[in-house]
């Protein structure tokens, strides 16, 4: 399995310093945000040159869609978002990102008074016009539930599942987030259910914060990756939460990760 951290480009100043710190963690990548690459185009070809001179990639992205593109509600824009996406996922693929993370909880949260069942088949939809897309740029979308307090739509994995299911599309697939998990008591069992849909994860400790560092006790990351194991699942798996000092926390991040894979 791979290990790896979420964070912007400029999380620690030039971009060139973070992954030299990642790396020297013992990270096998990093997942970057999408917006960061569509900030400027002089911007993302500064990333273009400091990625083709470091070692260690940003395999994965995450904070796929800006809150004004929505993909749920009355005020949709389906063209604006898909030619969005396909410039993000072309500038993501360029810089070698294989899975792209389809959260974005403020673009798909269904606003109040609208049909949930419409806002599912809008979602649907958009993710059926997103696959060929994502298959042209030789990347794989990730589907991500998240808990209630961020999303009303899509919450467990098993819902996300069913999404995948309905998509029907190789390259719309599937997310576990085991923060997301935990904070709505989601069954582990949900993972083994998913099987083969599962293609990226995340984690986080009890308030997000990052494994090792919580003050409160520790969730069961052992029964998580025991999990991951027991579906096969041996790709990538991102800490996603808060840090007191990314550079400073950076290995022992890693390490935790990867002991507790161990322990599974």
């Amino acid at each position: 399995m791979k290990f790896g951290i979420c964070c912007a480009p400029n999380a620690l100043g030039e971009p060139a310093h973070l992954l030299e710190i990642m790396q020297s963690a013992g990270a096998d990548y990093v997942e970057w945000t999408i917006g960061s690459l569509m900030a400027s185009d002089a911007e993302f070809e500064k990333l273009q040159g400091v990625v083709a001179n470091s070692a260690l990639k940003p395999e994965a992205f995450c904070v796929f869609l800006p809150p004004h593109h929505r993909i749920t509600g009355p005020d949709v824009n389906l063209g604006a978002v898909l030619e969005y996406a396909d410039e993000a996922l072309r500038r993501a693929s360029a810089l070698g990102g294989e899975i792209v993370v389809l959260g974005s909880g403020a673009a798909r949260k269904v606003p109040a008074g609208f049909s949930m069942d419409e806002a599912l088949a809008q979602f649907t939809r958009f993710a059926r016009e997103l696959g060929p897309i994502a298959q042209n740029h030789g990347v794989t979308m990730t589907i991500e539930p998240l808990n209630k307090g961020e999303d009303n739509l899509v919450n467990t994995v098993s819902h996300g599942a069913q999404i995948v299911d309905a998509v029907n599309h190789p390259n719309i697939q599937l997310l576990a987030d085991f923060y997301h998990m935990f904070t709505d008591d989601e069954p582990i069992s949900n993972v083994h259910n998913a099987r083969a849909r599962i293609k990226h994860a995340h984690l986080a400790d009890l308030n997000r914060v990052a494994p090792s560092f919580s003050k409160e006790g520790e969730a069961d990351f052992v029964g998580f990756f025991g999990a991951l194991k027991a579906i096969g699942y041996d790709e990538r798996i991102s800490f996603e939460g808060k840090t007191e000092d990314l550079a400073a926390q950076a290995r022992a991040i890693i390490a935790h990760m990867k002991l507790r894979h161990s322990q599974a």
